[in-house]
Protein backbone atom coordinates (compact mmCIF):
# COMPACT_ATOMS: atom_id res chain seq x y z
CA UNK A 1 0.00 0.00 0.00
CA UNK A 2 1.50 3.33 -1.04
CA UNK A 3 1.38 6.43 1.20
CA UNK A 4 -1.61 7.95 -0.62
CA UNK A 5 -3.67 4.79 -0.18
CA UNK A 6 -2.59 4.46 3.44
CA UNK A 7 -3.50 8.05 4.28
CA UNK A 8 -6.82 7.82 2.43
CA UNK A 9 -7.81 4.57 4.16
CA UNK A 10 -7.01 5.97 7.61
CA UNK A 11 -8.88 9.21 6.90
CA UNK A 12 -11.94 7.24 5.72
CA UNK A 13 -11.86 5.12 8.89
CA UNK A 14 -11.69 8.21 11.10
CA UNK A 15 -14.70 9.83 9.42
CA UNK A 16 -16.76 6.71 10.10
CA UNK A 17 -15.93 6.62 13.81
CA UNK A 18 -16.63 8.87 16.82
CA UNK A 19 -15.12 12.33 16.63
CA UNK A 20 -12.79 13.62 19.36
CA UNK A 21 -10.27 16.50 19.41
CA UNK A 22 -7.53 13.93 18.80
CA UNK A 23 -9.24 12.29 15.82
CA UNK A 24 -10.11 15.66 14.27
CA UNK A 25 -6.48 16.74 14.62
CA UNK A 26 -5.29 13.49 13.02
CA UNK A 27 -7.83 13.90 10.21
CA UNK A 28 -6.57 17.42 9.49
CA UNK A 29 -3.04 16.06 9.29
CA UNK A 30 -4.11 13.23 6.96
CA UNK A 31 -5.94 15.59 4.62
CA UNK A 32 -2.86 17.81 4.39
CA UNK A 33 -0.67 14.78 3.78
CA UNK A 34 -2.99 13.52 1.02
CA UNK A 35 -2.87 16.90 -0.68
CA UNK A 36 0.91 16.98 -0.43
CA UNK A 37 1.28 13.48 -1.88
CA UNK A 38 -0.95 14.26 -4.83
CA UNK A 39 0.81 17.53 -5.65
CA UNK A 40 4.26 16.10 -5.12
CA UNK A 41 3.88 13.00 -7.30
CA UNK A 42 2.85 14.78 -10.48
CA UNK A 43 5.95 15.14 -12.68
CA UNK A 44 8.71 12.98 -11.25
CA UNK A 45 10.39 9.71 -12.18
CA UNK A 46 9.69 6.54 -10.21
CA UNK A 47 13.05 6.74 -8.41
CA UNK A 48 12.58 10.40 -7.52
CA UNK A 49 9.05 9.73 -6.27
CA UNK A 50 10.26 6.87 -4.09
CA UNK A 51 13.19 8.77 -2.56
CA UNK A 52 11.26 11.98 -2.01
CA UNK A 53 8.26 10.11 -0.63
CA UNK A 54 10.48 8.55 2.03
CA UNK A 55 11.82 11.95 3.01
CA UNK A 56 8.29 13.40 2.98
CA UNK A 57 7.09 10.65 5.30
CA UNK A 58 10.00 11.40 7.58
CA UNK A 59 9.17 15.12 7.62
CA UNK A 60 5.50 14.74 8.43
CA UNK A 61 6.12 12.01 10.99
CA UNK A 62 4.27 9.20 9.24
CA UNK A 63 5.40 5.59 9.75
CA UNK A 64 8.45 4.54 7.76
CA UNK A 65 7.85 0.93 6.88
CA UNK A 66 11.11 0.39 5.00
CA UNK A 67 13.53 2.55 6.96
CA UNK A 68 14.93 1.87 10.41
CA UNK A 69 16.05 4.54 12.84
CA UNK A 70 19.75 4.72 13.53
CA UNK A 71 20.98 3.46 16.87
CA UNK A 72 24.16 5.56 17.04
CA UNK A 73 24.76 8.44 19.46
CA UNK A 74 23.50 10.93 16.85
CA UNK A 75 20.17 9.15 16.48
CA UNK A 76 18.36 10.23 13.34
CA UNK A 77 17.18 8.99 9.98
CA UNK A 78 19.28 8.25 6.91
CA UNK A 79 18.23 10.61 4.15
CA UNK A 80 17.22 9.39 0.67
CA UNK A 81 19.97 9.23 -1.95
CA UNK A 82 18.48 12.12 -3.91
CA UNK A 83 18.62 14.36 -0.83
CA UNK A 84 22.24 13.37 -0.16
CA UNK A 85 23.27 14.28 -3.71
CA UNK A 86 21.38 17.56 -3.58
CA UNK A 87 22.94 18.41 -0.22
CA UNK A 88 26.46 17.62 -1.44
CA UNK A 89 25.94 19.73 -4.56
CA UNK A 90 24.72 22.61 -2.42
CA UNK A 91 27.73 22.38 -0.11
CA UNK A 92 30.10 22.42 -3.10
CA UNK A 93 28.54 25.70 -4.21
CA UNK A 94 29.58 27.32 -0.94
CA UNK A 95 32.97 25.70 -0.42
CA UNK A 96 34.82 24.76 -3.60
CA UNK A 97 37.11 22.36 -1.73
CA UNK A 98 34.12 19.98 -1.54
CA UNK A 99 33.65 20.02 -5.30
CA UNK A 100 34.70 16.78 -7.00
CA UNK A 101 35.83 18.83 -10.01
CA UNK A 102 38.44 20.61 -7.88
CA UNK A 103 39.75 17.99 -5.42
CA UNK A 104 39.90 14.21 -5.02
CA UNK A 105 36.51 13.62 -3.42
CA UNK A 106 36.17 10.17 -1.86
CA UNK A 107 32.56 9.15 -1.19
CA UNK A 108 32.64 6.03 0.96
CA UNK A 109 29.65 4.09 2.24
CA UNK A 110 30.93 3.99 5.84
CA UNK A 111 33.06 6.17 8.08
CA UNK A 112 35.60 3.51 9.03
CA UNK A 113 39.28 4.62 8.83
CA UNK A 114 40.38 4.66 5.20
CA UNK A 115 44.00 3.94 4.26
CA UNK A 116 45.32 5.70 1.17
CA UNK A 117 48.70 4.67 -0.31
CA UNK A 118 51.43 7.25 -0.90
CA UNK A 119 54.66 6.93 -2.86
CA UNK A 120 57.72 9.18 -2.83
CA UNK A 121 58.74 9.75 -6.46
CA UNK A 122 61.50 12.27 -5.70
CA UNK A 123 64.31 9.68 -6.01
CA UNK A 124 63.15 7.10 -8.55
CA UNK A 125 64.89 7.20 -11.95
CA UNK A 126 66.15 4.99 -14.77
CA UNK A 127 69.39 4.38 -16.71
CA UNK A 128 70.76 2.54 -19.73
CA UNK A 129 72.23 -0.87 -18.93
CA UNK A 130 74.22 -3.32 -21.02
CA UNK A 131 72.81 -6.73 -21.80
CA UNK A 132 73.40 -9.21 -19.01
CA UNK A 133 74.66 -6.55 -16.60
CA UNK A 134 72.88 -6.17 -13.30
CA UNK A 135 72.13 -2.63 -12.20
CA UNK A 136 71.28 -2.64 -8.49
CA UNK A 137 69.03 0.21 -7.36
CA UNK A 138 70.71 3.30 -6.01
CA UNK A 139 67.71 4.66 -4.17
CA UNK A 140 64.41 2.89 -3.56
CA UNK A 141 61.20 4.94 -3.66
CA UNK A 142 59.29 4.76 -0.41
CA UNK A 143 55.70 3.57 -0.38
CA UNK A 144 53.79 4.68 2.71
CA UNK A 145 50.19 5.44 3.58
CA UNK A 146 47.96 7.97 5.24
CA UNK A 147 44.74 7.32 7.11
CA UNK A 148 41.59 9.36 6.65
CA UNK A 149 38.78 9.08 9.18
CA UNK A 150 35.56 11.07 9.50
CA UNK A 151 34.95 14.05 11.78
CA UNK A 152 31.27 14.54 12.59
CA UNK A 153 29.80 17.95 11.74
CA UNK A 154 26.38 19.05 12.97
CA UNK A 155 24.35 22.08 11.94
CA UNK A 156 22.48 24.33 14.33
CA UNK A 157 18.91 23.02 14.82
CA UNK A 158 16.22 24.52 12.58
CA UNK A 159 12.69 24.91 13.97
CA UNK A 160 9.66 24.25 11.77
CA UNK A 161 5.99 24.12 12.71
CA UNK A 162 4.02 20.95 12.10
CA UNK A 163 1.57 22.90 9.93
CA UNK A 164 4.35 24.13 7.67
CA UNK A 165 5.66 20.60 7.28
CA UNK A 166 2.22 19.32 6.30
CA UNK A 167 1.01 22.14 4.08
CA UNK A 168 4.21 23.24 2.31
CA UNK A 169 6.27 20.12 1.78
CA UNK A 170 8.31 21.22 -1.24
CA UNK A 171 9.12 24.69 0.07
CA UNK A 172 10.16 23.40 3.50
CA UNK A 173 12.48 20.79 2.00
CA UNK A 174 14.06 23.44 -0.23
CA UNK A 175 14.56 25.67 2.80
CA UNK A 176 16.05 22.83 4.84
CA UNK A 177 18.36 21.75 2.03
CA UNK A 178 19.65 25.27 1.48
CA UNK A 179 20.09 25.91 5.21
CA UNK A 180 21.87 22.59 5.78
CA UNK A 181 24.13 23.20 2.77
CA UNK A 182 25.20 26.64 4.00
CA UNK A 183 25.60 25.54 7.62
CA UNK A 184 27.68 22.47 6.82
CA UNK A 185 29.73 24.33 4.21
CA UNK A 186 30.71 27.04 6.69
CA UNK A 187 31.95 24.59 9.30
CA UNK A 188 33.55 22.09 6.94
CA UNK A 189 34.95 24.74 4.60
CA UNK A 190 36.80 26.50 7.41
CA UNK A 191 38.54 23.25 8.41
CA UNK A 192 39.34 22.26 4.83
CA UNK A 193 41.44 25.42 4.72
CA UNK A 194 42.80 25.79 8.27
CA UNK A 195 42.20 22.43 9.98
CA UNK A 196 45.07 21.05 12.06
CA UNK A 197 44.79 17.40 10.94
CA UNK A 198 44.46 16.16 14.53
CA UNK A 199 41.20 17.39 16.01
CA UNK A 200 39.87 18.39 12.58
CA UNK A 201 40.58 17.56 8.93
CA UNK A 202 43.98 18.64 7.63
CA UNK A 203 43.49 22.00 5.97
CA UNK A 204 45.03 22.74 2.59
CA UNK A 205 46.81 25.81 4.01
CA UNK A 206 48.10 23.83 6.99
CA UNK A 207 49.56 21.12 4.75
CA UNK A 208 51.00 23.43 2.07
CA UNK A 209 54.74 24.08 1.83
CA UNK A 210 56.26 27.56 1.91
CA UNK A 211 56.82 28.80 -1.65
CA UNK A 212 59.40 31.26 -0.35
CA UNK A 213 57.49 34.08 -2.05
CA UNK A 214 56.45 37.19 -0.13
CA UNK A 215 54.71 40.09 -1.83
CA UNK A 216 56.95 43.11 -2.41
CA UNK A 217 54.39 45.57 -1.07
CA UNK A 218 52.56 45.32 2.25
CA UNK A 219 49.27 43.48 1.75
CA UNK A 220 49.36 43.97 -2.02
CA UNK A 221 50.03 41.40 -4.75
CA UNK A 222 51.61 42.14 -8.13
CA UNK A 223 51.94 40.17 -11.34
CA UNK A 224 55.62 39.58 -10.59
CA UNK A 225 54.73 38.14 -7.17
CA UNK A 226 52.16 35.79 -8.66
CA UNK A 227 54.54 34.66 -11.39
CA UNK A 228 57.08 33.77 -8.70
CA UNK A 229 54.47 31.71 -6.84
CA UNK A 230 53.54 29.95 -10.08
CA UNK A 231 57.18 29.13 -10.79
CA UNK A 232 57.83 27.88 -7.26
CA UNK A 233 55.62 24.82 -7.81
CA UNK A 234 57.16 21.79 -9.51
CA UNK A 235 56.09 21.62 -13.15
CA UNK A 236 54.78 18.08 -12.70
CA UNK A 237 52.14 19.45 -10.35
CA UNK A 238 51.49 22.56 -12.46
CA UNK A 239 50.55 20.28 -15.35
CA UNK A 240 47.75 18.63 -13.36
CA UNK A 241 44.20 19.35 -14.61
CA UNK A 242 43.26 20.13 -11.00
CA UNK A 243 46.10 22.57 -10.36
CA UNK A 244 44.45 25.73 -9.02
CA UNK A 245 44.79 28.91 -6.97
CA UNK A 246 42.92 29.32 -3.67
CA UNK A 247 42.41 32.77 -2.19
CA UNK A 248 40.03 35.01 -0.27
CA UNK A 249 37.68 37.26 -2.22
CA UNK A 250 39.61 40.34 -1.03
CA UNK A 251 42.81 38.92 -2.55
CA UNK A 252 40.89 37.97 -5.67
CA UNK A 253 39.73 41.58 -6.08
CA UNK A 254 43.39 42.67 -6.13
CA UNK A 255 44.26 40.04 -8.71
CA UNK A 256 41.25 41.02 -10.80
CA UNK A 257 42.65 44.53 -11.20
CA UNK A 258 46.15 43.42 -12.28
CA UNK A 259 47.28 43.88 -15.90
CA UNK A 260 50.27 42.71 -17.90
CA UNK A 261 52.79 44.94 -19.73
CA UNK A 262 50.36 45.32 -22.63
CA UNK A 263 47.48 46.43 -20.41
CA UNK A 264 45.64 43.10 -20.61
CA UNK A 265 44.06 41.62 -17.44
CA UNK A 266 46.13 38.84 -15.87
CA UNK A 267 42.92 37.05 -14.97
CA UNK A 268 41.38 35.65 -18.14
CA UNK A 269 38.33 33.64 -19.09
CA UNK A 270 39.19 30.22 -20.51
CA UNK A 271 36.80 27.33 -20.97
CA UNK A 272 34.09 29.37 -19.22
CA UNK A 273 36.25 29.67 -16.10
CA UNK A 274 38.34 32.48 -14.61
CA UNK A 275 41.99 31.46 -14.84
CA UNK A 276 45.29 32.95 -13.71
CA UNK A 277 48.29 31.79 -15.77
CA UNK A 278 45.94 29.19 -17.21
CA UNK A 279 44.95 27.77 -13.80
CA UNK A 280 41.53 27.91 -12.15
CA UNK A 281 40.95 30.40 -9.31
CA UNK A 282 38.94 29.12 -6.33
CA UNK A 283 37.48 31.61 -3.86
CA UNK A 284 37.44 30.61 -0.20
CA UNK A 285 36.13 32.98 2.50
CA UNK A 286 38.25 31.09 5.04
CA UNK A 287 41.59 31.99 3.45
CA UNK A 288 43.38 34.74 5.42
CA UNK A 289 44.04 38.13 3.89
CA UNK A 290 45.99 41.28 4.68
CA UNK A 291 49.60 41.99 5.72
CA UNK A 292 51.71 39.04 7.00
CA UNK A 293 49.00 36.49 6.12
CA UNK A 294 49.42 33.33 4.07
CA UNK A 295 46.85 34.64 1.66
CA UNK A 296 47.49 32.55 -1.48
CA UNK A 297 47.62 28.79 -2.02
CA UNK A 298 48.66 27.29 -5.35
CA UNK A 299 49.01 23.63 -6.18
CA UNK A 300 47.74 20.33 -7.49
CA UNK A 301 44.47 19.83 -5.63
CA UNK A 302 44.08 16.32 -7.02
CA UNK A 303 46.50 15.43 -4.22
CA UNK A 304 44.06 16.85 -1.65
CA UNK A 305 41.93 13.92 -0.49
CA UNK A 306 38.51 14.90 0.88
CA UNK A 307 36.48 12.03 2.28
CA UNK A 308 32.70 12.05 2.84
CA UNK A 309 31.00 9.12 4.58
CA UNK A 310 27.56 8.54 3.09
CA UNK A 311 26.24 6.80 6.19
CA UNK A 312 27.29 9.85 8.20
CA UNK A 313 24.84 12.07 6.32
CA UNK A 314 21.59 12.10 8.22
CA UNK A 315 18.82 14.35 9.46
CA UNK A 316 17.51 14.25 13.00
CA UNK A 317 13.91 15.30 13.67
CA UNK A 318 13.12 16.11 17.31
CA UNK A 319 9.43 16.61 18.08
CA UNK A 320 9.89 16.64 21.86
CA UNK A 321 12.35 19.50 22.32
CA UNK A 322 11.37 21.63 25.37
CA UNK A 323 10.15 25.05 24.34
CA UNK A 324 9.25 23.82 20.86
CA UNK A 325 7.00 20.75 21.14
CA UNK A 326 4.41 22.58 23.23
CA UNK A 327 4.30 25.24 20.50
CA UNK A 328 3.77 22.72 17.73
CA UNK A 329 7.29 22.85 16.28
CA UNK A 330 9.96 20.27 15.45
CA UNK A 331 13.72 20.76 15.39
CA UNK A 332 15.78 19.54 12.43
CA UNK A 333 19.53 18.94 12.60
CA UNK A 334 21.78 17.72 9.78
CA UNK A 335 24.95 15.67 10.26
CA UNK A 336 27.84 14.92 7.92
CA UNK A 337 31.14 13.11 8.47
CA UNK A 338 34.15 14.52 6.63
CA UNK A 339 37.93 14.28 6.76
CA UNK A 340 40.73 15.50 4.52
CA UNK A 341 44.49 15.22 4.08
CA UNK A 342 47.10 16.23 1.52
CA UNK A 343 49.14 13.49 -0.10
CA UNK A 344 52.68 14.73 0.63
CA UNK A 345 54.77 11.63 -0.07
CA UNK A 346 57.31 13.41 -2.20
CA UNK A 347 60.14 14.46 0.04
CA UNK A 348 60.64 18.20 -0.06
CA UNK A 349 58.64 18.57 -3.27
CA UNK A 350 55.09 19.19 -2.04
CA UNK A 351 52.16 19.39 -4.46
CA UNK A 352 50.77 22.58 -2.86
CA UNK A 353 52.53 25.78 -1.76
CA UNK A 354 51.49 28.99 -0.05
CA UNK A 355 52.67 32.58 -0.44
CA UNK A 356 52.81 35.26 2.23
CA UNK A 357 51.70 38.87 2.01
CA UNK A 358 54.35 41.41 3.05
CA UNK A 359 54.02 42.80 6.58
Amino acid sequence: MNPLERYTAEADAITRGPQTPQTRSRLQFLLSAIKTVKEFSADRSADEKSAQAEFRDYLVGAPLESRAALTEANTGQLVPASFYNTLLTGIAQYTELMNRDNVSLIESEKALPLTIPEIDLSTISSAIVAQGVDAPPVANPTISSMTIKGFSYRTNPIASTFELEQDSFESITEILTQAFSVGLARGIGADLVNGNGTTAPQGILTAAANSGVTSAVSGVWSGIDLAAVYGSLNRAYRASPKCAWVMNDATYQQVLALKDANGRPLLGIREDEEKLFGKKVLISPDMPTGPSSKSIVFGDLSQFQVRVAKNGVLVRRNVEAPGYSENGAALYTAYMRVDAALNTAGGNVKPVVYATAHV
